[in-house]
């Protein structure tokens, strides 16, 4: 522990002047001592005064703090420890940042549901896994032994009840350039694939799988060359919002990991804290010693602060 001692030397010559007769130097020192009794009184209260204050920053009437017991408060309710460790303004500051940190999460993850619902409604508007079974019938089925797309005709039915999907990933598995297996409609891996791929920009209304497909032309080939570059637009704007809502939940990804280290945080901080509150101390000592002639004692003040 650092400490740092003063010593007070109470009633040793106020005022002194020096003069060139020793006898009136002390004649002098003893006219200041005359009331020496007086002054004790006075100088005994303020020291009794201050020993009081002394028992009580060493923990005699007052109970001490406990570090593991500020850890847990804070570690609930970040800045808690710190106000239980007598740092109001700490404590403030930890509990400000916690109110924030879930006031951003909160408002970005909501954002980002709102941004899904939008991009996802798009989708279902705009892109048909029925085109993307006939553009895999049409430029890719001969490439491997899997049998035809099985399409329903009945188009009253929504397109992802008119295909069967085993079909669609038996002929995804055959081709080496394809990367992915479309998953089943309404999960959050089929949002994402079919703005993410270019395997999947013929299933979009503004792009034409089929075309005047001609079987005679050297279409066949020409598309399984060009569909990686010719990216639809409405692949391109939904792949856009897909990626800012992405983008939303990130940021509320980050508020989360600001509001866990601030938990952590907080919760050494309120122990280290209540540490410091037990070290610290203020001793006082008293004691009487010789005065600079030896012949007479005065009170002497040693004050200590430990921290």
């Amino acid at each position: 522990m650092e400490k740092i001692k003063y010593i007070m030397l109470l009633l040793l010559l106020p005022s002194v002047s020096l003069a060139t007769d020793p006898e009136d130097t002390r004649e002098h020192i003893n006219h200041m001592i005359f009331d020496r009794d007086v002054i004790e009184y006075h100088t005994g209260s303020f020291l009794n005064n201050m020993e009081n204050t002394s028992a009580v920053n060493n923990g005699n009437n007052v109970s001490r703090k406990s570090p593991l017991l500020a850890a847990v408060m804070s570690a609930a309710v970040p800045g808690a420890g710190e106000v239980y460790a007598g740092r109001w303004w700490r404590g403030l500051a930890h509990f400000g940042l916690e109110v924030t940190s879930w006031a951003f999460y909160f408002h970005y993850d909501s954002r980002g549901d709102d941004q899904t619902a939008r991009f996802e409604r798009y989708a279902n508007q705009n892109w048909d896994v029925t085109k993307y079974a006939q553009w895999l019938n049409i430029y890719w089925l001969d490439l491997t032994s899997a049998s035809p797309i099985t399409i329903d005709p009945d188009e009253s039915k929504n397109p992802w009840e008119r295909v069967n999907w085993s079909e669609i990933h038996a002929i995804e598995a055959a081709i080496a350039q394809f990367s992915h297996r479309l998953e089943p409609f309404d999960t959050q891996q089929y949002y994402e694939l079919i703005g993410k791929y270019p395997q999947y920009t013929r299933g979009w209304e503004d792009s034409d799988p089929i075309g005047n497909f001609n079987p005679d032309d050297n279409e066949i080939q020409a598309e399984r060359n060009a569909y990686f570059d010719d990216i639809s637009e409405m692949f391109s704007f939904y792949s856009s919002k897909r990626g800012y809502a992405n983008t939303l939940y990130s940021r509320a990804h980050t508020a989360a990991v600001a509001v866990f280290l601030n938990h952590f945080i907080s919760a050494f901080h309120a122990a280290y804290l209540a540490h410091s509150f037990n070290q610290t101390h203020l001793a006082i000592d008293i004691e009487n010693r010789d005065d600079i002639y030896g012949d007479r004692l005065v009170p002497v003040v040693k004050l200590q602060v430990g921290f």
